[in-house]
Order: C-alpha cells, then structure tokens, then sequence
C-alpha cells in the first residue's frame, strides 16, 4: 500500500524530472518573474536584505523578484507556503533560523520538514542582536539593567519579534537569575514601536532593523548578544564581555526554493547569490546593517543549518523555553 509520505516523495520526483526536461529544453532561467517568500513583515531586517538580494538578483539574471511578505506564527505559514509551491525555480524562500533551526526545537509539530522541503541555495548574513530598554529605563549600562530586572516589581516585559530575540531574552532571565514577562510580536518593527512607545521595558532588535532609531536615541542599548562588537556600534560591549560565559545568539538569514527544485537553477542561483555578496555596494549594505556575509554552497549551508539546529535544541533547553 502506497502511504502519503511516498506519495508525495513520487510527485515530488516526477515534478522535478519534468522541470528539469523543461529546464533544459527551454533556455536560460528565469524566463518569468520571481517570488521571494519573506517570513516576517516590511521593516523586519529579513525583509530589508531580501530587497536588496531581489534588486541584485534581477539585476544578475534580467527578470523581476518580487517580494512576498507571509508573516505570523513563527515563520510556519510562510515555510509551508513555500513547502507545497511548484519546485520550477519561480517560488523562494529568504528566511532565517527560525523557520529552519528553532522551530524544530520549540514546536512537538510543524506542517513542514525543514530539511526534506526544502532545497538549500545559499546563505547570506549573519547577524546578532542587541540588549534594548525603553529611553526612560532606569539604567544606563548592562549592570544597571541587571540590578534593575532583578528588583523589579512587578517583572520587566521583553518583547520578541522573532525566535532569536525571545531566546535572548529567555537566556538572559535563566544565565542571571531574574525574572521578565514574555510579550510575543509579529516581527520586530511592531516590537520597536511598543518599546520606544514605552509599552514594553526590554526588546533585543537586531542592528537592521534598528540602527536608524538607535542613531536617533529613541531607546537605550546596553549589550550586544553576539560573540563580537558590531562595527557600526563599536561602544557597545558584547554580554560575554560583561560577564556572561557562552552567550552567544546570532541570526541568519539564507536563501531555499521548494524541495524537488532543479539542481540547475539551484546552481544558476547559488552563484548568482555568492557574486552578489561579492559585490562592492552590497558588502557596504551588509556591514551598515552590522551583519557580517554568509556566502555558502548548497551543500555548505545544508551542513550549516543541521549544526545550527543542533545548537537551538541544546539553547531552548538551557533558556528552559516551553515547547509548543
């Protein structure tokens, strides 16, 4: 008896054949516009360097890339969106570890499988976030903020508009001892608005997102969670730096098409990708943003994304996240 699961291994391979005959009896790809599938909203930094990836990419390969925005629920709708798209090369997904290397370790179930829907293309950035109060907060530095949090009553709020910043926040409360109530967001633009509004106390936004406000100094930032400085922001320390062994939580973002994609346009687009990040302008946009390039192989990133999901399941049991 034939279950689903071999099913839809079968179709899957069919399709593929076919857009491989098609592929190579048809000329060059793309012959038609791209849709690049975002997971969190305009204004997230996922969104921005997607743009900017799209621009590179019709620029390279002369066809539009349109840019699709499926926030909500973690990543889940826009990863199953892209999960059960027709693998011709004309549907991609530019997402981040939250879809690929947290979810599986938060969520008992997801509607997808992030290593047999999806076929990696090629990473792009990594990028860290940082320790953010509300202006009026009463502290001025990271040890001010900690004998803050923990004389707080009632507990501070934290804001997340994404896996990386709720396992910051999370990892913070468990390395050093207090307590702050979660208070989830569609993505980070909504959870900087309600910080400067002062409607939260605490949220760990990525430089992307939030360099332009931060240069304005509509909220304070004592740390940054990554292993280094940012060099945009060189004043500020890292959490290691001030006390804080193995705190390291970095963000990436890379690119996937649907599983069963044509091995050929996975390639064409692999080093379209890699001689973008080569590219003058767009290694200035990654540094202004306080990434730092992630140029990968298929393979590479495949490789990377399996280490990296072992890594959350070691981080939610440490941060002692509740499964969902």
């Amino acid at each position: 008896m034939i279950t689903d699961i071999t099913r839809r291994l079968c179709i899957a391979a069919l399709i593929a054949a076919a857009s491989t005959a098609a592929f190579a009896q048809g000329g060059a790809y793309p012959q038609s516009p791209v849709t690049i599938i975002v997971p969190f909203p305009a204004g997230s930094a996922t969104d921005a360097v997607a743009r900017k990836v799209g621009e590179g990419l019709q620029k390279q390969l002369g066809q539009n890339f349109v840019i699709e925005n499926k926030a909500g629920a973690d990543g889940i709708l826009a990863a199953r969106a892209v999960a059960s798209a027709q693998p011709d090369g004309y549907t991609l997904f530019i997402t981040t570890n939250t879809t690929h290397s947290a979810n599986p370790a938060i969520y008992r179930q997801l509607p997808y499988d992030p290593r047999k829907d999806f076929a990696p293309v090629g990473g792009i950035i990594r990028i860290p976030f940082m320790v953010a109060t509300r202006l009026d907060f009463p502290a001025d530095d990271f040890a001010g903020f900690v004998s803050a949090a923990k004389a707080a009553k009632p507990a501070l709020t934290y804001g997340s508009g994404n896996t990386g910043s709720r396992a910051s926040g999370e990892l913070l409360k468990a390395r050093l001892g207090f307590d702050m109530v979660h208070v989830p967001y569609r993505g980070s633009p909504q959870a900087l608005t309600d910080l400067i509004g002062g409607r939260i106390d605490v949220f760990f936004p990525d430089p992307a997102s939030a360099l332009g406000m931060l240069q304005e100094k509509k909220f304070k930032v004592m740390a940054v969670t990554g292993p280094k400085r940012i060099p945009t922001l060189p004043a500020i320390p890292t959490v290691i730096e001030l006390g804080v062994p193995d705190f390291n939580i970095v963000a990436w973002v890379a690119a996937f098409a649907p599983a069963g994609t044509p091995s050929a346009v996975v390639q064409r687009l692999n080093t379209a990708l890699n001689t973008l990040l080569r590219d003058p302008e767009m290694v200035a946009f990654i540094d202004r943003i306080g990434s730092e390039i992630l140029s990968t192989t298929p393979p590479e990133l495949a490789a990377y994304v399996d280490e990296d999901a072992k890594r959350w399941v070691d981080l939610v049991e440490i941060a002692k996240i509740e499964k969902k």
